[in-house]
């Protein structure tokens, strides 16, 4: 089990858990796995609208991932089905966060060895409170806004309205405090979008009890939580770019050994990896202001393709989707380690519950995990 001080310093751990092959692979598993569901909501919308919107959309974006905010000028259930996309995306992320911050907890506990499928079981019987947690404060906020709304509707009956509005002016004071609750209700919401996925993962509870721990750690660590977050935002700035140039560096020298070699191969290669990226490539290349954009002399034109070219640009695609989930996995993976540390943290220094130290119904403190099998 680990020593924890429940301080600040604690929160350095994230660089150690964070960095965790369980934690970004299932992590990447979500992220490929909503990508793709994503692709094929926009396609089958293009589809079902208009085939012939459909070679247009794959020579300006291919499978790149184009967010429904961008304004390209597609049809309404286009853009639909990619804030539908969103919603998927944004519903895995919250499962896949949940199981890796159950993954560190029990790792914290002791149990160095808690697989993703003890995680994936925990997550089929808890998924219901962590979008539960969700729904429950979105409909308090909702309730909350009802009654100025309903005050407002009664302005507008004929006749009687407004002598109902004048009247309702004398609870003015306390449709101010109202309108406080209602700003904390959306703090501690906002909060939840970080946190639901650490408080379900390290208690196991219902969806009530993952409020009430999330409106106690706003209102009791209000400053503490603030302060915490923004060292793991500093954190993820500083690890997330090292890791990046590091997945990026090995890539090139790879592709860099084989162009020495075969250069128009690659070449030709890449430019269909372009195209399928739609100019993604391209646009990473100005990102680092090379010479007319270009990696290894390729122009990121049409290129002449063969059908050895077609097969390693599709192998070169598919690393390069990789790649970049990879990234965006770790920063996922440092995201609920962090998340997770700071709570326990929070927990300990709210209510003194040591969510480290497991204890049975008695009281009594047990074993940690690891040697439990050796009793």
């Amino acid at each position: 089990m680990e020593q924890f001080q429940f301080k600040i310093t604690d929160i350095f751990r994230v660089r150690r858990y964070g960095f965790s092959s369980r934690r970004i692979g299932i992590h990447l598993i979500g992220i490929l796995f909503a990508y793709l569901i994503y692709e094929i909501l926009v396609y089958l919308s293009l589809v079902i609208v208009d085939r012939t919107e459909v070679p247009q959309f794959w020579n300006s974006y291919g499978i790149l991932p184009i967010p429904p905010f961008v304004p390209v000028g597609l049809n309404p259930h286009t853009t639909k089905a990619m804030w539908l996309g969103i919603v998927i995306f944004a519903s895995i992320f919250y499962l896949v966060s949940t199981m890796a911050s159950k993954i560190t907890i029990e790792q914290l506990r002791g149990d160095k060895f808690y697989s993703v499928s003890n995680s994936l079981k925990f997550i089929r019987d808890k998924w219901l409170t962590v979008f539960g947690s969700f729904i429950g404060l979105l409909s308090f906020i909702l309730l909350l806004l009802l009654i100025p709304v309903s005050v407002g509707l009664l302005g507008k009956i004929p006749y009687i309205g407004k002598s109902l509005l004048t009247l309702s002016s004398i609870f003015t004071p306390i449709a101010f405090f109202i309108g406080l609750l209602i700003v904390f209700v959306i703090t501690v919401f906002i909060s939840s979008l970080f946190f639901v996925p650490a408080v379900v993962a390290t208690t196991g509870t219902d969806a009530f009890e993952t409020l009430y721990q999330l409106f106690a750690m706003v209102w009791n660590q209000p400053w503490r939580l603030i302060g915490y977050g923004l060292l793991l935002l500093l954190f993820k700035f500083l690890f997330v770019p090292i890791w990046a140039v590091f997945c990026i560096a090995g890539f090139v020298i790879v592709l860099l050994l084989t162009h020495s070699i075969h250069p128009e191969y690659i070449e030709e290669s890449l430019g269909l990896a372009n195209n399928w990226l739609g100019g993604g490539l391209h646009k990473i290349a100005g990102l680092f202001s090379l010479d007319d954009t270009t990696i290894f002399n390729t122009t990121f034109q049409q290129p002449s393709s063969t059908f050895s070219t077609t097969i390693c640009a599709i192998f070169l695609t598919l690393t390069i989707i990789c790649i970049a989930g990879g990234i965006v996995a770790f920063l996922f993976s440092l995201a609920s380690v962090g998340t997770t540390l700071i709570y326990t943290i929070l927990r300990q220094r709210i209510d003194g519950q040591n969510l480290i130290q497991l204890v049975g119904p008695d009281g009594q403190e047990l074993p940690s995990p690891q040697h439990i099998g050796d009793k």
